[in-house]
């Protein structure tokens, strides 16, 4: 079993983004500036906060502009393009909650922490552990 969980693999890709695409990640920050966004992915709960500079990983208190409910396997369901996020959000497998600016600008975000993904070599592995920490969840799941 993986010892990684998905506050850690963001929080990896975080300090990625900012290594390997610095201009990518400045720009990823820019909308997001000054919001926190509470995290629930599958049993983890955990807070997103950004500035102009940086995004880090604290716990949830309730001081969050927007909540975002999933699971991994939604995210991996995303990703990999057999679902889009307007479909998963439809369904209900992604749940959002907070007002329309700021949905607004963390969607602005989210497009532009992609584009500046898929530009890192380390990406990669970041999703291949993705993958193994949810096959190790199915594996947990079963009776």
């Amino acid at each position: 079993m993986t010892e990684l969980s998905v506050q850690a693999l963001l929080a990896r890709s975080f300090a990625l983004l900012a290594r390997e695409q610095p201009q990518a990640h400045g720009r990823f920050l820019m909308p997001l500036a000054g919001l926190a966004v509470a995290l629930k992915i599958d049993a983890e709960h955990f807070t997103a906060a950004f500035t102009s500079t940086q995004a880090h990983l604290r716990a949830v208190d309730g001081q969050e502009s927007i909540t975002v409910g999933t699971s991994r396997r939604t995210i991996l369901e995303v990703l990999d393009d057999r679902r889009t996020l307007t479909e998963a959000v439809l369904s209900n497998a992604v749940e959002v909650v907070g007002s329309l600016e700021v949905l607004l600008r963390a969607h602005e975000g989210l497009i532009r922490y992609v584009h500046g993904a898929v530009r890192c070599a380390g990406f990669a592995s970041l999703l291949h552990q993705l993958r193994l920490t949810c096959a190790d969840a199915a594996h947990t799941a079963l009776p």
